[in-house]
């Protein structure tokens, strides 16, 4: 279920998204903003322009940023530059939220993703949840989501002849095949100094440059990528949990990923039958997960313990640590990647 979000974080949304889409048109090697189009900039900064203007002249009687360009501009300095009102809302309010033209930051990255998660939902357009909604209407298996979900995160480049072998293996997914086409786009430029990440198939010059794993360059010219959003909003959080799914089966545990429908992340059974329920969080911005936590939970799966784990290399920073404790109110614990290993094997002696 989507949660209500506050009027500055659906701005703070949307300024992200557009400024994302910003980034992506440079480094396909495009201009930024089309100069002969009615539409210049991508919508999302529109609105997110718009709106902030409203407020500004209501609130202080004069424009903040007079234009667009301005506002761009504020993004490369500070989160306050652009609105004051945003500060509450990041672990670090005076620094940039576009590092370069074409590089965002974390926090940037993140609050896109959430343009395709939750504001886009109300008006059907984003693919994964429309997909759990073909899943459900066709009464199709819940794994189907699992398989198309596992495909996409092991498989960011795949060729037809992947897809074809996906579909004959698995004849549940005929049904909902024109979801995978959504999430790729045809290959952008690649160059030595733009190159393609192997692992999730972002731009090396990206926030994802701490994911353990990722920012290796691509070897080799594809012709199709996932679409950012399938990068940020798919691929990327799937490292952790294949990751843990792969210890887990080594230890001897029944794994099973993304159990109904994404309710969890992974749900662990025991020899002796006990079930723990796991949600992995690989977010670079501790007072965004704070925030969601806070309203967030796992449902009932048959668990008998709920767990939300963190990557090792971001729960290691103590400043990480200090603003997530700062700020988590919620009762479901959260502990490190290492730490849940350690848990599960206690548990299995």
């Amino acid at each position: 279920m989507t949660k209500e979000k506050s009027e500055d974080e659906i701005l703070l949304i949307k300024l992200c998204k557009g400024l994302m889409e910003i980034c992506d048109r440079i480094n396909r090697g495009e201009p930024a903003y089309l100069v002969n189009d009615y539409q210049p900039f991508p919508q999302p900064l529109y609105e997110a322009f718009e709106k902030l203007s409203l407020r500004w002249i209501l609130r202080d009687g004069v424009m903040r940023h007079s234009s667009i360009l301005n506002l761009v501009e504020a993004a490369r300095n500070s989160v306050q530059a652009v609105e004051a009102d945003f500060s509450e809302l990041v672990d670090f309010p005076d620094q940039p939220l576009l590092e370069e033209m074409t590089r965002a930051s974390e926090e940037c990255e993140e609050y896109a993703s959430e343009y395709s998660l939750s504001l886009e939902i109300d008006n059907n357009q984003s693919y994964i949840p429309r997909l759990m909604n073909e899943i459900k209407k066709f009464n199709l298996p819940h794994s189907t989501y699992t398989i198309f979900r596992r495909f996409i995160a092991e498989n960011p480049f795949p060729s037809e002849l992947d897809l074809a072998l996906l579909r004959s293996q698995n004849p549940e997914i005929e049904r909902v095949k024109e979801f995978l086409g959504e999430a790729h786009q045809d290959a952008p430029p690649q160059s030595d100094a733009m190159p393609l990440c192997k692992t999730c198939g972002g731009y090396l010059d990206c926030a994802a440059r701490e994911i353990e794993g990722c920012c290796e360059p691509l070897d080799r010219r594809v012709e199709k990528v996932p679409i950012p959003d399938t990068v940020i909003c798919l691929i990327r959080p799937s490292l952790i949990e294949l990751r843990l799914n792969k210890k887990f089966e080594e230890m001897g545990l029944e794994v099973e990923l993304w159990p109904n429908l994404d309710q969890a992340d992974l749900k662990i059974t025991f020899p002796n039958q006990e079930v723990w329920a796991i949600d992995a969080k690989d977010w670079g911005s501790a007072t965004k997960l704070a925030r969601e936590l806070n309203q967030d939970t796992i449902p009932n799966i048959g668990q008998s313990k709920s767990f939300f784990v963190v990557p090792d290399y971001r729960f290691n920073k103590l400043k990480y640590q200090a603003i997530f404790a700062s700020k988590y109110t919620g009762k479901i614990p959260l502990i490190s990647e290492s730490e849940i290993i350690k848990r599960v094997k206690r548990n299995l002696k």
